[in-house]
């Protein structure tokens, strides 16, 4: 399953999958400090700071008093990763992350949607297609597994992204459970767990899609066929019409999937997340990596996009 597009020649897609095996290389947060101390800058004099804050489980409660005392707010509770959201003012920042038991304090920034690459990167759009999706999952191997029966069958993929309108391919009866709306437009009953921007219907189709006219012949080119079309999506929306997503709401689409994988007759076997930004601080301090490991550890497939660069990316980060 792959988390963003790319060119499909084979050494594009060995490099793509060797990258993809890094899991959550390529899921990391800007702006976030130095390793040594894991301490998220004070901003501009008087301005609050958004941060998560990790702690042990028994001195939870004493950061989240600090926090309040020093005047600031507590956010979302984000057990995955034994933590909190909060905003506080620059000051207290330093008492905070030096408080016995806070393992990090780091900012709560924006991840982006996996999308179009930056200016005066290569391009890899319509004008630079190299094929359909039916191209893509012969070369991936998928339709081999597909006359093995290995359609995806039985298996639950959580897709964590801005939700899911359930268009032709993806409106068969069962294909789509709606997990919790955590996006912004939450509280719009006529916008909740729709996708407003796009990018998550559009990577449910690459993943579970399945054209409603499709026969048992799942390799016939003249119909839209995903890479697991028997898969069901489990859609957990963060993004809004915008695409932005906070590092905290991703935390607790994470924690929501690992909490409910096996609730409800739910059977989450992969998480998908299509989002990320270069790292510039390690693994063991960014709180959204550990939140991965912990579903990984907890028997989940995390699938992370490299990127729509291509070749033109030196290495992830």
């Amino acid at each position: 399953m792959i988390g963003a597009g790319a060119g499909f020649d084979r050494g594009v897609r060995a490099r793509a999958v060797r990258r993809l095996v890094v899991l959550v290389l390529a899921v990391v947060v800007a702006g976030m400090l130095p390793p040594v101390a894991g301490l998220a800058s004070p901003g501009p004099a008087g301005r609050p700071v958004a941060v998560i804050v990790r702690t042990d489980p028994a001195v939870q409660a004493r950061a989240e008093r600090l926090v309040t005392q020093a005047g600031g707010h507590i956010g979302r509770r984000l057990a995955v990763i034994s933590g909190f959201a909060a905003t506080l003012p620059g000051p207290a920042l330093t008492r905070l992350g030096r408080m016995a038991g806070v393992t990090s304090v780091t900012v709560d920034g924006a991840v982006q949607l996996s999308g179009k690459a930056p200016k005066g990167a290569a391009q890899f759009g319509d004008d630079a297609d190299r094929g359909t999706i039916n191209d893509l999952t012969k070369a991936i191997g998928a339709q081999a597994m597909w006359g093995k029966q290995l359609t995806g069958k039985g298996v639950d993929v959580a897709l964590i992204d801005t939700g899911v309108v359930p268009v032709d391919g993806l409106r068969r009866t069962g294909k789509l459970y709606q997990g919790p709306d955590l996006s912004l437009e939450s509280q719009d009953p006529d916008l909740t767990h729709l996708d407003t921007n796009g990018h998550g219907t559009h990577m449910a189709g690459i993943i579970a899609g399945r054209d409603d006219a499709t026969t048992a012949n799942l390799a016939d080119p003249r119909h839209f066929v995903g890479v697991a079309p028997d898969a069901r999506l489990v859609s957990v929306k963060v993004g809004a019409a915008s695409g932005a997503v906070d590092v905290s709401q991703l935390i607790a689409a994470i924690d929501w999937v690992i909490q409910h994988r096996r609730n409800n007759g739910l059977n989450i076997r992969v998480l998908n997340l299509s989002l990320g930004t270069d790292s510039i601080q390690p693994y063991t301090l960014d709180p959204l990596m550990y939140a991965a490991e912990v579903a990984w550890r907890k028997g989940i497939t995390v699938v992370v996009a490299a990127g729509n660069q291509g070749t033109t990316r030196g290495r992830a980060r």
